[in-house]
């Protein structure tokens, strides 16, 4: 979690009918007794500690949660020279062109992904055919026990719409194995969780569902469709996709569905191929038609 303005939250605390003693911008007993009191009012965990869903709760949006579009462009295209357990070229280049590090990698056989040192959680996309297999193919689970967040939830004394990815809504299998995968990597301490998702193809259907997961805004390259039912869910306000109206991976499958905005970004001089890696996405966001609309910066 970025550096709190613990005096704007005693404040809003105070506007909100609870009492964090005074105004003085220490986090003491009092101000933690007051955030306890108002994650119990609003069904979320009562740890005392100021979260992304605390924040958000708070005031409307996540602590320093805006994202340059073209800098998380560039971010998840270097998480493709990264390694899961050593330091390579990616991170030679995350520090000298962004000031940036690694301070987890997943090792979680067949998922990838990335926490810096600014809390964006990086998601690249399949790296194999058989990450493709495992996970872009398992649409139904057939065979198998259907995952859902569903479980898990239930354990939890809080929102079952927002947890884990509880929505009652079907999922794509093999996209919310994948997520369920890096949930569990990422872990349950609040600390730990992303301020921001940035994913490209598989890891861009990963940050649709763990977007409203963590409360956390994501943006998405390339982003297939993880969700089969249609309609607004909570919190899917939070996630951004990008896709190129000549990437077919953007539309599959073709009977599911994204969540949150999703807009469509179209070359000013298309160019034929697959257009589907970060190279082509960051070659027509640099060359994109005028009035797309696509934001600068992504803020929730």
């Amino acid at each position: 979690m970025a550096q709190l303005d613990w005096a704007k939250i005693q404040r809003r605390l105070k506007e909100l009918g609870f009492a964090p003693g005074p105004v003085d911008g220490i986090r003491g007993a009092k101000t933690i007794a007051a955030i306890r009191a108002f994650q119990k009012k609003y069904r979320l965990v009562a740890d005392g500690i100021v979260g992304n869903k605390t924040y958000r709760a708070l005031f409307g949006k996540s602590p320093a949660s805006a994202q340059s579009v073209m800098t998380a462009a560039h971010l998840v295209a270097i998480a493709y020279q990264l390694d899961p357990r050593k330091e390579t070229d990616g991170d030679t280049r995350l520090d000298r062109e962004f000031g940036l590090h690694v301070t987890k990698r997943c090792t979680v056989k067949g998922v990838e992904a990335y926490m810096l040192n600014n809390e964006t959680l990086l998601i690249p996309g399949s790296n194999s055919l058989a990450d493709y297999l495992r996970f872009n193919l398992r649409i139904w689970a057939l065979g198998t026990r259907r995952l859902t967040f569903r479980e898990e939830a239930k354990k939890q004394k809080v929102d079952k719409r927002t947890k884990l990815g509880f929505s009652r809504t079907i999922w794509h299998q093999g996209f919310l194995r994948h997520a369920n995968k890096i949930h569990h990597w990422v872990g349950k301490n609040p600390r730990d969780w992303p301020k921001v998702i940035v994913g490209h193809s598989l890891g861009a259907a990963a940050a649709q569902i763990l977007s409203k997961t963590w409360a956390a805004p994501a943006i998405g390259f390339a982003a297939p469709r993880p969700r089969k039912s249609h309609g607004k869910i909570a919190l899917d306000g939070l996630s951004l996709s990008i896709c190129r109206d000549d990437d077919i991976v953007c539309y599959l499958p073709s009977s599911f569905h994204r969540t949150g905005q999703s807009m469509t970004l179209r070359h000013a001089s298309p160019k034929s191929g697959l257009n589907h890696d970060m190279d082509a996405y960051i070659d027509a966001l640099n060359n994109r038609k005028p009035g797309l609309g696509i934001p600068q910066i992504w803020d929730p």
